[in-house]
């Protein structure tokens, strides 16, 4: 009924648009609007710490604004997963709230807050210190901005694979309200609005917006003596306030208050346990007839499993160009609660129940200067940065494996951090053409790590010093207007640390810091008036120091501990490509293709079960396709009654290995095979741009697909699964 319901509405817009669309192209309409531009529009993007079109930028750097955001019904950094070149934006398993997103095979698919993340996350130029937090629902995004490869130079630590970079809405000059709301497949209710507006004309403006969610979830609980009920629920209430300063024509500040709490059950897990495991011995094999989207589990002793997060932040950005230079700070506060129950076996059984709950602060502050003379050979910016964090974790683990059903411990661990970088970054024309940049950055961190293993009676704290300088350096030739190539060098570091989930003190640590260093040449094009873009990146990358988490077992028991050692290194190499082209007026066409060879070197440790170390040096990197493509087309038709738009996008990922454990377990249980999907949406806007509706579909080949896999050694093998195939509808206002 729903399907036939959403078909018939599609049809009933199409032959409006076709009815009206004869007309409209004979007499264009006079409505005030600007004339449909028959160009690629241009994107400006602050990839440099600075304002810049996008196509003169030497970085591989892809940018979405607003306008195709809503297009593409995005409504979480996860929609983008497999639209952007070797890029993977999806959510951590049981925690939807944690981010597994990976750039060029460099990715990190956890929520132990003791280990740094590979990808950097930043918000309005605040960079978000902890993983769990990273992935939630869009209100209010102005432009999505994600860099490929090491940003060492100007982001700092813990971007050795990329930056994902989001920046909201800012308040316009005259009173505007708009509301959105939706209705989607397994319960999904919606609505997203804003306020904006002068409050002292010339001076003061302020923009409120909000978020309301409410989704049922897309698994099937068939456990006996449960209530039949979904699991996956979620429930989002967000809301945040810009104010922004103007009092002199060279001076603005913009202050930032944000507010989100999120209640929900969690994404479930499905068993499947290999016959060798602990897990099957207790008459709990993987069921392999188990169809996708369904599980069986008896949740905690309560019958109830949950993952809320609440997170509160204030950002002040302060920008004054006394004239010749840009002086800007930003300074970021965060608070971030969560509470995560899980059963963590996926059957009927408590064999294992996981209690994670968290608080976390940080706080930074970054001070920059930068050139503003347009006409000067050389541009620059140098700044400095500091960053303070903390986070205080109880974590329970109660169930069979410990003798009973409520038997079991808690791991109780706090890590205060403070970093203090410097950086700088040069870039000057040797002629017009040419340019030659040169950059470093030199970073300090320093850790205090305290922990109370499982069953121990007390605490012992450990700390250490982390340094590391990034250089950067690079060149590039402007053949054309249209036409730029460039050759760089870039190195990326990720902070050292201690185990989160330690069995016992000596295997605390520390591990290293690890580091990359990259290669890549690029070109940057336009063609035909601007009426195709086409962009090429083709990098190689040697990754030493790898962190990688090992499943070890505890002496004398069958527990296992989860350990980050240095254990590996691995060779990256790959091409990227991004072509959007307006061949007629109204189409725009977007495609990309990726290519990734993200292999080990060498990759041995010891898991402590008796056999000595393991070599798994002929492993593929988790998280990284060998090929990925992806292929958009929006065509957007002005008539008379308004403008109607059609997109429609597909998507290629070949198979892809998708444990965060990947020496423990050789096992297609873990394996995404190779896979296509498509999404689509129909739009209409009213002629005054006061409403407008769309339809959306997404995964409309209803894919079964694995998002994420778990191993926790010899005791069990977990999986969490995409959303299937949802349909929705929108309706916007504006005023």
């Amino acid at each position: 009924m729903t399907r036939t319901y959403f078909s018939l509405a599609g049809c009933s817009m199409m032959a409006m648009a076709l009815a009206s669309g004869v007309h409209a192209q004979e007499a264009a309409v006079d409505d005030g609007k600007p004339a449909m531009s028959e160009e690629v529009p241009a994107i400006v993007v602050t990839a440099q710490r600075r304002a810049q079109n996008l196509q003169d930028v030497p970085l591989a750097v892809s940018a979405l604004d607003s306008s195709q955001l809503k297009n593409a019904v995005v409504q979480s950094v996860t929609n983008l997963d497999g639209k952007i070149p070797n890029v993977i934006l999806e959510p951590v398993g049981a925690i939807p709230i944690a981010g597994t997103y990976a750039i060029r095979g460099l990715g990190y698919s956890d929520v132990q807050s003791a280990t740094e993340p590979t990808v950097g996350v930043e918000v309005d130029g605040v960079y978000q210190a902890r993983n769990v937090g990273t992935v939630q629902d869009f209100y209010d995004i102005d432009q999505v901005s994600i860099l490929r490869g090491p940003q060492g130079t100007l982001y700092g630590r813990n971007t050795i694979g990329g930056v994902v970079s989001l920046r909201t809405k800012l308040p316009g000059d005259r009173l505007a309200v708009e509301a959105l709301g939706t209705l989607g497949s397994y319960g999904r209710r919606e609505f997203r609005g804003s306020i904006e507006g002068p409050v002292i004309e010339d001076l003061l403006k302020l923009r409120v917006s909000m978020l309301e969610t409410h989704y049922s979830g897309f698994y099937h609980n068939d456990y006996e003596g449960g209530d039949g009920r979904r699991l996956g629920k979620r429930n989002v209430s967000g809301v945040r306030g810009t104010l922004v300063l103007t009092p002199a024509y060279n001076f603005d500040a913009t202050l930032i208050v944000d507010h989100s709490d999120e209640k929900g059950t969690g994404t479930p897990l499905t068993n499947v346990s290999l016959p060798g495991m602990v897990l099957p011995a207790y008459g709990y094999p993987a069921d392999p007839d188990q169809p996708p989207y369904h599980t069986n589990v008896n949740g905690f002793p309560d019958g109830d499993m949950r993952a809320d997060i609440r997170t509160t932040g204030e950002t002040l950005q302060l920008n004054w160009a006394p004239g010749g230079v840009k002086l800007t700070s930003i300074t970021g506060y965060r608070r971030t609660a969560s509470a995560v129950d899980s059963d963590f076996d996926g059957t009927p059984i408590s064999f294992l129940n996981i209690a994670n709950h968290e608080r976390h602060r940080q706080f930074s502050e970054e001070l920059r200067v930068a050139s503003d003379n347009d006409g000067s050979p050389l541009t620059y910016v140098f700044g400095l940065y500091y960053l303070w964090q903390r986070y205080n974790n109880d974590t329970a683990q109660t169930g069979l494996i410990f003798g009973g059903e409520d038997a079991g411990s808690k791991l109780i661990t706090a890590q205060t951090s403070k970093s203090y970088a410097v950086f700088g970054q040069i870039d000057y024309k040797v002629t017009d053409r040419l340019t030659l940049t040169v950059g470093g950055r030199y970073s300090h961190d320093r850790k205090r790590f305290t922990i109370q293993p499982l069953f121990y009676p007390a605490s012992q704290t450990f700390s250490k010093p982390f340094n590391d300088f990034s250089p950067k350096a690079a060149i590039s030739y402007q053949w054309t207007k249209s036409l730029l190539t460039y050759v760089q060098y870039s190195r990326g570091y990720r902070s050292g640390g201690f185990n989160g989930r330690a069995g016992n003190f000596d295997v605390v640590g520390p591990y290293d810091a690890e580091h990359v260093d990259s290669f890549e040449g690029g070109l940057k094009s336009s063609w035909f008036g601007n009426r195709l873009i086409a962009n090429l990146a083709i990098f190689t990358a040697d990754y030493s120091d790898m962190q990688q988490s090992v499943q070890q077992v505890l002496p004398g028991t069958t527990i296992n501990q989860t350990l980050t050692t240095n254990a590996a290194s691995a060779t990256l190499r790959g091409v990227e490509g991004e072509l959007t082209a307006r061949p007629v007026r109204g189409l725009t066409v977007t495609g990309t293709f990726g290519y990734l060879d993200a292999h080990f070197n060498d990759f041995t440790a010891n898991l402590g079960d008796g056999l000595g170390e393991i070599d798994r040096s002929n492993l593929p990197l988790s998280f990284a396709p060998k090929w990925n493509a992806s292929l958009t087309g929006t065509y957007e038709l002005e008539t008379d009654l308004g403008t109607f738009t059609f997109q429609g996008s597909g998507r290629y990922q070949s198979r892809i290995y998708t444990s965060f454990t990947p020496l423990n377990v050789q096992t297609d249980a873990f394996i995404r095979p190779k896979n296509v999907s498509f999404d689509a949406s129909i739009g209409f806007q009213s002629l005054d741009e006061h409403w407008r509706v769309s339809l959306y579909g997404k995964n409309l080949s209803d894919l079964n697909l694995m998002n994420n896999s778990f191993s926790l050694g010899s005791l069990l093998a977990l999986r969490a699964y995409q959303p299937p195939r949802e349909f929705g509808v929108q309706l916007g206002l504006s005023f």
